[in-house]
């Protein structure tokens, strides 16, 4: 039975989870805030997390973003009240890999938990940082939840950086990356570099950065 940790404070919402979704091959645990959430996860592990948008002590994108923060790959369904697509976008683009609004029938909440699921086995292909993610197997990579369009090249170059978070990649480790790929040589690392800060940069302005760190390499800072 698949492992669920539910993020509600609704207890009629969360009592009827509980209840109904063992049914339906899923064992739910449940909490109400923001704080639970994060001590039953930074303890435990489970297949997928149902998150609430409002809690008491802070919001469900505030949860959302630590826990993608830590490069965790669990898959995360928010639910919502707000019918604002404002809302939803900013879900996706904290790290959750899809949404739904209430009320929801128990059908639809499965068929997506189930969907969520099975898409599982694919993400460690799946990085992220901060409010970037990228998909190695399908070669694609959003920036606050909007998808940003890059060369093999850039693709690898963003990879490596997302990979490591906010710390410094040096520039041997870049072109290691794209030893792979023919005629790559150290002073075109700098071409690629600025061609992925200005797609970056075209999306969420400077509040994303490729930083360079003198005599040493670069580093996200988000």
């Amino acid at each position: 039975m698949k492992q669920v940790l539910l993020v509600e404070d609704d207890p009629v919402i969360s009592q009827t989870l509980v209840m109904s979704l063992p049914y339906r091959g899923y064992s739910v645990e449940s909490v109400g805030t923001v704080g639970e959430g994060w001590k039953r996860l930074s303890n435990d592990n489970y297949d997928l997390i149902l998150l609430d948008v409002q809690l008491p002590d802070g919001t469900g994108f505030d949860l959302c973003q630590r826990i993608r923060e830590k490069d965790s790959v669990v898959p995360i369904l928010m639910v919502t009240a707000r019918t604002d697509e404002p809302s939803a976008v900013k879900a996706l683009s904290m790290g959750a890999d899809d949404y739904i609004r209430k009320p929801f029938g128990l059908d639809e909440l499965t068929a997506r938990m189930n969907r969520m699921i099975e898409r599982k086995v694919t993400r460690n292909n799946i990085l992220s940082y901060r409010t970037i993610r990228i998909d190695r197997s399908e070669r694609m990579a959003w920036v606050e939840g909007s998808e940003v369009p890059l060369g093999p090249r850039e693709f690898e170059i963003l990879s490596i950086l997302v990979r490591r978070g906010g710390e410094v990649v040096t520039r041997d480790e870049i072109l290691d990356a794209l030893s792979d790929q023919s005629e790559m040589y150290d002073r075109t690392i700098d071409s690629h570099l600025s061609h992925l800060r200005k797609k970056i940069r075209e999306v969420a302005e400077n509040r994303i950065q490729i930083q360079p760190v003198y005599g040493v390499g670069y580093r996200l800072e988000a």
